[in-house]
């Protein structure tokens, strides 16, 4: 995984943000940079495909941070 926990936390927080209210061009662009780091192919997809992906990302960072503590 390519992402480090403040990373991971900086994308809970603007993945939390998207449904609340709107992101800002600039941490919609935040959002974007860190899901690419994860997934590269990801570089052109809409927002809400970031944000389904994001979701999807931050779910795999919990469970392997569930089973390391194991």
């Amino acid at each position: 995984m390519n992402l480090t926990s403040q990373e991971v936390e900086r994308m809970e927080y603007l993945l939390g943000k998207s449904r609340l209210s709107y992101l800002t061009k600039k941490e919609e662009s935040i959002l974007r940079d860190l899901i690419v780091k994860e997934n590269p192919s990801a570089k052109d997809n809409s927002l809400d495909d970031l944000i389904k992906l994001g979701l999807t990302l931050v779910g795999l960072y919990v469970l392997a941070k569930a089973l390391d503590e194991k």
